[in-house]
């Protein structure tokens, strides 16, 4: 099951385009002489210039490295949500009725993620603003439980669906079917409860 510490997990996931596009948008390659030569000698390029040039890189791009670091906290989150997906996935249930809902993935990327396009991001005050932003967005994402909504999950080849199930404990009316597999209705699929009203599914 997922627990709300998950979901905070799951929502840093859905925030890798926005850390993708940001280190583009900041990245710098700062500009230094690389002649270390004196007395008329040829042009030279030597270890403490390589020093200095990655001191000076790293404190010209503070932001896109913290963007990179997420980056890659994105990639362990994603491996850590497909370990969840292993295994567990052997009852099954049929499915009554199913309605595709990737056009969740597209409203939540036109609705948080596009918008970061036209921003800047020198100004210090300006990069509170946006961290506390993302956080109050976060907090309805996982609140509201929209933590499936997600644009990396959908790059990731997962699929949402709102359907109904049925098996022999009774009926389950508009839960979230995440999978990897095409589902159709009236097929019998096997499931994963993820947390409450979503149910990880594929094909038997």
């Amino acid at each position: 099951m997922v627990d709300s510490k998950f979901k905070v997990k799951l929502y840093i996931l859905s925030l890798a385009l926005l850390f993708l596009i940001v280190f583009v948008m900041t990245v710098k390659l700062p500009q230094m002489d690389a002649s270390v030569c004196k007395d008329g000698c040829e042009l030279s390029v030597s270890a403490w210039f390589y020093k200095d040039y990655i001191i000076e890189l790293a404190k010209s791009n503070v932001l896109p490295i913290l963007m990179l670091l997420l980056l890659l906290i994105s990639w362990f989150i994603k491996h850590e949500f497909e370990h969840l997906l292993d295994g567990g996935a052997e009852q099954v249930i049929r499915v009554v009725q199913i309605e595709n809902q990737d056009y969740e993935h597209l409203t939540f990327l036109a609705t948080y993620i596009i918008p970061f396009f036209g921003f800047t991001f020198d100004d210090p005050r300006r990069l509170i603003a946006y961290f506390i932003l993302l956080v109050l967005i976060g907090m309805m994402f996982i609140k509201t439980d929209k933590y499936f909504a997600n644009p990396s999950l959908a790059i990731l080849g997962f699929k949402l669906y709102k359907a109904t199930l049925a098996n022999s404990n009774g009926i389950y009316e508009s839960v979230i079917l995440i999978s990897r597999d095409v589902i159709i209705k009236d097929s019998v699929v096997k499931y994963k409860l993820i947390s409450n009203g979503v149910f990880f599914v594929k094909n038997k």
